[in-house]
């Protein structure tokens, strides 16, 4: 059977977002004053193509009808930078227009002050079978996906799924996904502060010689390479495509298992690199619209279908269906759809 996957074009989108929650029921599903996790990308400092703010606060001004309580969910990152800590990532999202007076929800990054704050499920998938959420992740059953879909440099493109699975894991959760190896420290930059060793949970890290050293009780939370001030703890971003693309899929396969979720693919300012990069890009080619389904990736599959030809251009080397084949294959949601166009 094909999921249903609405589409809503470029020059109708405000009036759109209210007619999908109307034809998709998901309105009917939110309980008086329940928590509703909204997942959405703030942006890197010098980036201005992320998803606005207005546009978000006309998705919350909706919801919001229903009596829920609305919260703006993200994580801290892996990599160094202004979002790898939680305090720094909120004065960000704050530049950018995520005020709570503007998008009318206020910002909860749900794995602690450097992303030391996490459950971990067990699944038993291919390539992964622990995996570490966010913990203010823990008490979210309703989720909105408001994902910015465009290009990226690793997977081909970033849309649902990966709003989802890189946007909920917790900093070691993202290692995960991205590399072979647990962190490393580059002894030239390291400064024996000890920042490290507070931060710590596995109390894995020594000193021999006047450098940190990361021991076999390291179990990957990563919270040490944003506690380092001088950069010297290292991640080897050495995990290949494809099968950073199956661990994305499986990833999101667990996060939104039991979780009522709707999802979002908003194909505007569609740039060639993700919302991470750290500077503003001229999109390849006109807004198209957007399109929403409970399916993660029958939305992922629809949305790729009409910007194909470009991504291939842009990557050659790369296959983005990989995420979408392994995904069907565990179960995350299936590539037949079928399109509503919402009018």
């Amino acid at each position: 059977m094909k999921s249903s996957v609405y589409f809503v074009p470029a020059n109708s989108i405000n009036d759109g977002i209210g007619k999908v929650f109307q034809l998709t029921g998901f309105l009917d599903l939110l309980p008086y004053r329940r928590k509703l996790g909204v997942k959405v990308h703030f942006g890197e400092e010098g980036n201005d193509n992320f998803l606005s703010p207005k546009l978000v606060n006309e998705v919350i001004k909706t919801v919001s009808t229903r009596g829920v309580q609305p919260a703006l969910l993200e994580t801290t990152t892996l990599y160094r930078g202004k979002r790898a800590g939680a305090k720094s990532h909120v004065e960000l999202a704050h530049s950018h227009g995520f005020r709570l007076n503007e998008v009318l929800a206020p910002i909860e990054i749900i794995d602690g002050k450097r992303g030391e704050n996490y459950f971990v499920l067990e699944a038993n998938l291919p390539l992964i079978k622990k995996f570490k959420i966010g913990r203010g992740l823990r008490k979210v059953s309703l989720l909105l996906n408001l994902a910015h879909f465009k290009g990226h440099f690793v997977t081909g493109f970033g849309g649902a799924i990966k709003n989802i699975a890189m946007g909920l894991a917790a900093k070691g959760g993202k290692l995960d996904m991205h590399s072979l190896s647990k962190p490393y420290v580059n002894a030239d930059k390291c400064k024996s502060c000890g920042d490290c060793l507070d931060v710590c949970p596995a109390d894995a890290i020594s000193f021999v010689r006047y450098v940190a050293k990361i021991g076999i009780g390291c179990y990957g939370c990563a919270s040490c390479v944003a506690a380092c001030p001088q950069g010297a703890i290292q991640i080897k971003w050495n995990e290949a495509s494809d099968i950073t693309q199956r661990k994305i899929a499986e990833y999101a396969k667990v996060i939104l298992e039991n979780r009522k979720t709707l999802h979002f693919n908003f194909m505007l300012n569609l740039t060639p690199n993700c919302d991470c990069y750290p500077q503003t890009e001229k999109p390849f080619m006109p807004d198209i619209g957007f399109f929403t389904s409970y399916d993660p990736v029958a939305i992922e599959q629809a949305a790729y279908d009409k910007v194909k030809d470009k991504i291939k251009e842009i990557y050659p080397h790369l296959n983005p269906e990989i995420a979408l084949e392994h995904g069907e294959k565990i179960g995350l949601g299936s590539r037949a759809y079928q399109i509503v166009e919402v009018k």
